[in-house]
């Protein structure tokens, strides 16, 4: 490989692992969804084991009838428990809270203006519209260079929605 490719390599890898102790703060289901695909083998090591995963559970049979003809009782309603709302970051709104629970702040900084590393962009009082397009364009696969390829498995799943917000409040935010 070339020194060209190599270098935003390791940029990308070096940034993961200095994230690690911030990521340790970020939601689970994050987390899931930014985890490797696979395990490293080693020319000469045993593949790792898969992982076990537990067996779904069982549902219970049906209730016969309690007399011939007669008509089922409907099933009882199970409650459905409300998801707790996210609450929004002081004075930030609901951009803000997404800005975290995105892991947006893992590597721009809580404040879109401090990255972890001199290449992350500083994204605090861009535009929205633009932000919106270069998100769209790496999880599209239009735009590849650079750190998108770390991006691209970051923003997968996150909705446009959901986007438009966070890039909505980073335009708001003072960029010094």
């Amino acid at each position: 490989m070339t020194k060209q490719r190599i270098r935003p390599l390791l940029a990308g890898l070096i940034a993961l692992g200095l994230a690690a102790p911030v990521l340790a703060d970020v939601d689970p289901e994050v987390l899931a969804r930014i985890a490797p695909v696979g395990g490293v083998t080693v020319a000469g090591a045993p593949a790792p084991a898969p992982e076990a995963k537990p067996a779904p559970a069982a549902k219970p049979a049906a209730e016969p009838a309690a007399a011939a003809g007669a008509p089922a009782a409907a099933p009882a309603e199970t409650p459905v428990a409300e998801a707790p709302a996210a609450e929004p970051a002081a004075g930030g709104g609901d951009g803000a809270a997404l800005f975290t629970a995105k892991a947006c702040n893992t590597c721009h900084g809580a404040d879109g203006k401090t990255p972890i590393m001199p290449t992350y962009p500083k994204i605090a009082g861009q535009n929205a519209e633009y932000l919106i397009a270069q998100i769209k364009d790496i999880k599209s696969g239009a735009r590849n260079n650079a750190q998108a390829a770390v991006m691209k498995g970051i923003v997968a799943n996150v909705a446009d929605a959901d986007l438009e917000r966070i890039a909505r409040w980073l335009s708001t935010q003072p960029s010094h």
